[in-house]
């Protein structure tokens, strides 16, 4: 079973990890970090390979991040550098709630794919008031 690490910027990553405690119940192999203004990235960097480590049992890891090259990804740049056919850490980013659900509902069951994580994410993104429009008549 692939591990789960959130990584973003203020708290936003535990509040994701609890907020998947009321879908899914306490689940292993899955940390939150949290990037605050006063924390040093290189010991961010060192929190994020521990944690890796600690989540990974030999599966893999899929790191979500808040924001495309925000601080949380270029560290997490820093760890994969230029390995891209490493299969051991994908990194997501541009996290959100759908992504996480869908990681946890999929990563016992088989091999976790990348796009449907992403088309997940995408699907939890709507005009509320434009479905409903077009469902009303």
């Amino acid at each position: 079973m692939k591990g789960i690490i959130i990584a973003s910027h203020g708290d936003m990553a535990q509040g994701m990890l609890e907020t998947t405690k009321l879908f899914f119940g306490e689940q292993p192999q899955i940390k939150a970090y949290c990037l605050q203004a006063s924390d040093n990235p290189d010991a961010f960097v060192e929190q994020l390979k521990e944690g890796i480590e600690e989540v990974d049992t030999g599966d893999g890891v899929v790191v979500f991040c808040d924001l495309l090259f925000g601080s949380p990804c270029n560290c997490m740049m820093r760890i994969i550098g230029l390995d891209l056919d490493n299969p051991r850490v994908d990194v997501v980013t541009g996290v959100n709630l759908p992504m996480i659900l869908q990681m946890l509902a999929t990563r016992e069951t088989g091999e976790v794919v990348i796009q449907d994580l992403l088309d997940a994410g995408n699907q939890g993104i709507a005009d509320l008031k434009a479905i409903i429009r077009a469902n009303m008549g």
